[in-house]
């Protein structure tokens, strides 16, 4: 579900959870952050994942400073997909840096769907 677009259900009527979000310029989405704080207390004893859409390796630096330590310690199961790089949303300015870092760097674009598929096995042990 989009929190963004959809009300939230009753977290109570679920076992498991699992929480998404873009990683943009090392940050998650204001609206998950705000999410795993508010909802500490019922996301308790429910079996939790977490994964970042992002192309940088440094996934457990994005995890630490984005997210609330306890929330992390109840992770069950947390990994990163990958992600891409969208051009045609970019002003020109962005565009350009990032088609720089992209030549210097070379990330692994696009999703790693042997990932997901690892990271349901996990949610499901």
């Amino acid at each position: 579900m989009n929190i963004s677009k959809q009300k939230l259900p009753n977290l109570q009527d679920y076992d498991c959870v699992v929480i998404g979000s873009y990683v943009h310029a090392g940050h998650v989405s204001k609206k998950i952050r705000k999410f795993t704080t508010q909802n500490l207390e019922a996301l308790k004893n429910k079996k939790l994942g977490i994964y970042l859409c992002m192309l940088s390796e440094q996934f457990d630096r994005y995890l630490n400073s984005n997210f609330d330590k306890d929330f992390l310690n109840m992770v069950k199961v947390k990994d990163f997909f990958g992600g891409e790089l969208n051009y045609q949303r970019m002003n020109f300015l962005y565009r350009f840096i990032l088609k720089n870092i992209e030549k210097n760097t070379k990330p692994r674009l696009g999703v790693r769907v042997e990932k997901i598929d690892e990271f349901a096995r996990n949610l499901l042990i």
